[in-house]
């Protein structure tokens, strides 16, 4: 009995040691009568977690006073802390619309503190989106094993997953989608620990064993949602994936590939997946069709994004199978049809909210319906967006059964006709973009009737008559675009009676559209972006922009307007204004610091500049075309942010300011001024200097050295100045970027250095009106930028701006913009230019001009003249070349300007192709030798022309036998007739002497008659007697 007992004793002691070793792992309560007032250690725990984190949005100011279980982020059961989740900052964006999670990033930073292990009954660990400046997740985590829910996303962890994650078994939601890709899974293997995992997004890690990837997550049997978005996987195709082959993954419901280099297509075992909601493909690398990427038989789907991938053929018509689809995004790919047309499409999808097929191919005509309209009654369509495609035909009709309708996108497509007035049916439309079509007609009163209007998109059509007064209604309209169209007639303050939420107003580049408002007119928005360029106001600067203080753009470019700019202009804080193209006069006002951009250029605007106009923060800076004199102001050079300066076309005089710094200028426009001295030295200081004009000036000396060091150079203007001496060498070292060198009209001496056969990219060359002697460098012939002339080649520069003038086809040609960019042009005129033109520039076939006037040269036109097909103006007039003009020159089918004149041709004028068209006599004036149709001299009448004798190698050797046969004959018949004479002299004597005594009597005869008729000439010519 004792023995029993004592063993008794034992057992309930063991008992009682394992109870408690259980209580202290456990969360489990025996008191009936527990307490919600949280335990000390956990409190204390907390305040430590706190302490590690700095919360600069005080999100945490809750946590104080002694019941934990009543801080924000924490929930309680019994005293225990069993949920910790820490809210993120709620941010907006300027439409107070709630930004995107993954936009919220970093609402609190620090480091995760080890007295987490302190809250023993935690089950739900949420702490995404706090800044933990790049630490690595704590491997103590892993001991946490009570945890079902850890969510440690957008955290910027960096370094490798603890593998010790893999004994939270009980997890079952893991989520450590990370943007930053600092995070990597070296094993993946830990994973297939955790079971009890039905959510798992690993979205954003880098994955080291990417094939055992599907190997393991097909161990989890209850996996739900699964997460691997941008995991790096960019030779780990779908093929090898075998989804649809896991029994346990066929209850999967969402998953996530989207952004990885993914190629397919999806194997025929992916249709296994048949419980799928959500799918994103998106983001890959997909072609094909889309039956080589989902299955016919995933009806469940109610998300579906495969946008951005390179499908292409049609969209099935078996998508009408798909009825449950909330949100379809097939954008980005290469569609070229709708099976059954959209109308279909949509007809049976009663759940569906959203459709995007923007930058598609589709060419549908969407404008009829198939079927019965009634369909359409019950529907929850609220976004329908068709951008960037070649839809065609009118705008449907039946658009009017969407009445839930927000968001209309049908802009970039090649609808037509009018816009239906049905628009304003759709009462809940908040976005409608229909520009870049071609509409017509005029703009339905309609859309007044769109309350909920907030952004109205129809520029870039074919729009007419006048602006509807009903557009003033628009009480919540921020956007409204209706440039470039051909609307006329006045807009006026019943226009925007009630727009008092209107941000973003462009009406610009219509047809005579005039804005008539009150001098007094207050108007009831504040813009932010105005532009209401060619519109006529007919006024001065409006009264009632003055009102607008939130306003940081504006534009009233060739707007009529007059008068001296207000003085009030410089208490605004806009950053870009743009007032060129109009009459203003008067002096330069005070201008808002702010201003970044300001563009008063084509004006009227005089007086000296301001000699503060440095201490403005401007980046780009158009004053040029007006009327300012004085000198060029030395504050100029302290606008550290200038890019742009453009003071070109005024009366400015003195010399450029020798202060210039290392600044950000990249542009600097002086050109058509009065503008006197030397080049500074400073300006070798601007290293980003990409274009240099200073042409139709008075300046003078030699180069600089320190030009040299603007290495960045694309256009170098130096025309129409005093420069002299020789061109230096340092441009070939310099100059490598170089596309337009002009150095027109100047007294530069010397030779062409071979140097510049090294600027490859030179597409003009303009070197006319100087002093050069020489001969013209053959090298030129190989620079690669007028030989092999690609549009793709050009040059990183913003061409927008750019204004150079060439003289081409015999008168002065302005080149700006896009016209510039694609002209090439070689011009060596009016200087001492001596020897042959080489026939290496007759590789140059990308030129369009080509002038070598007025030089000494001599010789022939190079035979391979012809070869410049795309030439369109040729000058070698007034020189000494000789010789006949080339046959190839009719070649060339682009010429409409050839000038040969003042030279010494001879021979006929070529004839055909273009050449005929040119039938001026000029071109040919003063070359006496030359003759044809055009000239007084014509030339003999030709022989008819004779069929080519081409030879062939059989006719060759027939015509070798011949000739051999030919010299055979004859000197055979020369040896019988030889030795027939004269061997019967040989061996018959009587005849011999008979033929000797022949000749003798012959000679004597003609003796005879010779000296008698001598003797007469005598007497005949001697004199008479007297």
């Amino acid at each position: 009995m004792v023995r029993v007992g004592r063993w008794d004793i034992y057992s309930q002691v063991l008992a009682l040691i394992t109870l408690l070793l259980l209580l202290d792992n456990s969360c489990v309560c025996f008191c009936r009568n527990s307490t919600s007032i949280c335990i000390k250690q956990e409190r204390e725990a907390l305040l430590q977690l706190r302490q590690s984190l700095l919360d600069r949005y005080g999100l945490l100011s809750s946590w104080k006073g002694e019941d934990c279980c009543n801080w924000k982020g924490i929930t309680c059961d019994n005293g225990h802390v069993i949920k910790l989740q820490l809210v993120r900052h709620t941010v907006r964006d300027t439409n107070g619309s709630i930004v995107s999670p993954t936009e919220q990033k970093f609402s609190m930073s620090g480091e995760l503190n080890s007295s987490l292990l302190y809250l023993r009954c935690l089950t739900y660990l949420d702490l995404s989106g706090i800044y933990f400046e790049h630490g690595r997740i704590p491997k103590f985590l892993g001991s946490m094993k009570q945890l079902r829910h850890l969510d440690l996303s957008l955290g910027n962890f960096h370094g490798t997953v603890p593998q010790q994650l893999g004994n939270l078994t009980e997890l079952q939601v893991l989520h450590l989608h990370d943007d930053d890709g600092d995070l990597v899974i070296d094993d993946i293997q830990w994973v297939s620990y955790l079971r009890s995992l039905n959510y798992l997004d690993i979205s954003g890690l880098k994955i080291a064993r990417a094939r055992d990837l599907m190997q393991v997550i097909s161990t989890l049997p209850s996996l739900s949602h699964l997460g691997i978005s941008a995991c790096g996987l960019h030779n780990f195709h779908l093929s090898s994936i075998h989804l649809g082959n896991s029994t346990s993954l066929v209850h999967l419901q969402s998953l996530d590939l989207s952004r990885n280099r993914l190629g397919g297509p999806i194997p025929n075992d992916f249709p296994g997946l048949v419980h799928l909601q959500y799918l994103d493909l998106s983001y890959n690398f997909l072609k094909g069709t889309i039956t080589n990427v989902i299955s016919q038989n995933m009806t469940s789907l109610q998300h579906l994004d495969l946008s951005w991938n390179s499908l292409d053929s049609s969209i099935p018509v078996w998508f009408d199978k798909f009825t449950r689809l909330v949100d379809v995004n097939l954008e980005g790919n290469h569609f070229l049809s709708i099976e059954g047309g959209l109308f279909s499409f949509l007809k049976n999808k009663k759940d569906l909210k959203s459709l995007r097929l923007g930058y598609n191919l589709i060419g549908d005509d969407i404008s009829m319906s198939q079927g019965i309209s009634s369909g359409f009654i019950e529907n929850n369509l609220e976004s329908l967006i068709l951008h960037s495609n070649s839809f065609r035909g009118a705008l449907p009709n039946w658009l009017v059964h969407f009445t839930l309708l927000r968001i209309l996108w049908l802009g970039y497509n090649n609808f037509s006709g009018p816009i239906p007035e049905i628009i304003g049916a759709l009462p809940k439309l908040v976005t409608v973009d229909l520009s870049y079509n071609q509409l017509n007609g005029t703009i339905p009163s309609s859309l007044g009737q769109l309350r909920a209007l907030q952004d109205l998109r129809l520029y870039h059509n074919h729009l007419s008559g006048t602006i509807p007064d009903s557009l003033g209604e628009l009480s919540r309209l921020s956007v409204l675009y209706l440039f470039s169209n051909s609307l006329g007639g006045a807009i006026s303050e019943t226009h925007f009676s009630n727009m008092s939420k209107l941000k973003y107003l462009d009406i610009s580049n219509n047809d005579n559209l005039t804005f008539k408002a009150e001098h007094s007119w207050i108007p009831p928005f504040q813009l932010k972006f105005v532009q209401m360029d060619s519109c006529i106001f007919g006024s001065t600067f409006p009264q009632w922009m003055q009102t607008q203080v939130e306003v940081d753009d504006i534009s009233l470019f060739n707007a009529s307007i007059s008068g001296a700019l207000p003085k009030w202009l410089g208490n605004m804080t806009f950053s870009q204004f743009n007032l060129s193209f109009n009459q203003i006069t008067g002096l330069l006002p005070n201008i808002s610091s702010d201003c970044a951009i300001l563009d008063l250029s084509q004006n009227s605007i005089s007086g000296p500049l301001p000699a503060h106009i440095g201490e403005m923060y401007l980046d780009t800076l158009y004053l040029n075309d007006n009327h300012f004199n004085g000198t060029i102001p030395s504050s100029l050079c302290d606008m550290s942010e200038l890019s742009d300066l453009n003071l070109g076309g005024n009366e400015l005089s003195g010399s450029i300011p020798n202060c210039w710094k290392g600044s950000k200028l990249s542009h600097l426009t002086l050109s058509f001024n009065k503008l006197s001295g030397v080049i500074p030295s400073s300006i070798g200081s601007l290293y980003q200097l990409s274009t240099l004009h200073l042409n139709g000036n008075r300046l003078n000396g030699k180069l600089p050295p320190a030009l040299g060091n603007c290495t960045s150079l694309v256009i170098l203007d130096l025309g129409e100045n005093n420069f002299f001496g020789s061109i230096p060498t340092w441009f070939s070292e310099s100059f490598l970027l170089l596309m337009i060198l002009r150095l027109r009209e100047n007294s530069f001496t010397g030779s062409i250095p071979p140097q510049l056969c090294s600027l490859s990219g030179l597409q003009i060359l303009d070197m006319a009106v100087n002093n050069f002697n020489g001969t013209i460098p053959c090298c030129l012939g190989y620079i690669s930028g007028m030989r092999n002339f690609n549009q793709d080649n050009l040059s990183h520069l913003d061409w927008h701006r750019e204004h150079v003038v060439e003289i081409m086809k015999g008168r002065y040609n302005e080149y700006t913009k896009t016209t510039l960019q694609l002209v090439v042009n070689l011009d060596l005129s009016s200087n001492n230019l001596i020897g042959p033109i080489p026939e290496e520039l007759t590789f140059l076939v990308g030129l369009h001009g080509l002038n070598l006037s007025h030089n000494l040269l001599f010789g022939d036109i190079p035979i391979g003249i012809g070869d410049i097909k795309s030439l369109e103006s040729l000058d070698l007039s007034n020189n000494h070349l000789s010789g006949t003009i080339p046959e190839s020159i009719s070649a060339l089918t682009s010429l409409s300007h050839l000038n040969l004149s003042h030279n010494n041709f001879m021979g006929q004028i070529p004839k055909g192709n273009q050449i005929q068209t040119l039938d001026d006599p000029s071109i040919y004036a003063d070359n006496p030798l030359l003759c044809g149709d055009l000239l007084i001299r014509k030339c003999p009448s030709p022989e008819p022309p004779q069929a080519p004798n081409i030879s062939h190698p059989e006719d060759t050797r027939e015509e070798a036998k011949s000739k051999l046969l030919f010299y055979l004959v004859v000197m055979l018949g020369f040896a019988i007739g030889f030795w027939g004479f004269f061997g019967v002299l040989h061996f018959k004597k009587d005849r011999r002497h008979a033929y000797f005594s022949f000749v003798d009597q012959a000679i004597d005869k003609a003796y005879v008659v010779i000296m008698v008729k001598v003797a007469k000439l005598k007497r005949l010519r001697q004199p008479s007697s007297t």
